[in-house]
C-alpha cells in the first residue's frame, strides 16, 4: 500500500527556501575566491612556492567568482519565478 505525505510547506515557500540556499551557496563561493585570492598573494613572494602556483590560484579564483554570479543569478530567477506564480 502507498501512501503520501501531506506537504507541510506550500510549492511557493520551497522556492523561496532553494532561492535562500542559492544566495547562501553564491556568498561561500564568494568567500572561497577571496581566500584563494590571499593565499595566491601570500604565496607570490614566497621562493619555495612552484612556478605558477599564485596564477593558478588566481584562475580558480575567478571560476569561483563567476560560479557564485551564476548562482545569483539564478536565484533572481527563481524568484522572479515565484513571484510571478505566487
Amino acid at each position: 500500500m502507498v501512501t503520501e505525505s501531506l506537504r507541510t510547506t506550500s510549492p511557493v515557500d520551497e522556492l523561496l527556501d532553494h532561492v535562500g540556499r542559492l544566495r547562501t551557496d553564491a556568498d561561500l563561493v564568494d568567500g572561497y575566491a577571496r581566500r584563494l585570492r590571499e593565499i595566491a598573494s601570500a604565496l607570490a613572494g614566497c621562493a619555495a612556492a612552484p612556478d605558477g602556483t599564485s596564477d593558478t590560484l588566481e584562475r580558480r579564483a575567478a571560476a569561483c567568482g563567476t560560479a557564485a554570479a551564476q548562482l545569483r543569478t539564478a536565484a533572481e530567477a527563481l524568484l522572479e519565478h515565484v513571484r510571478a506564480i505566487g
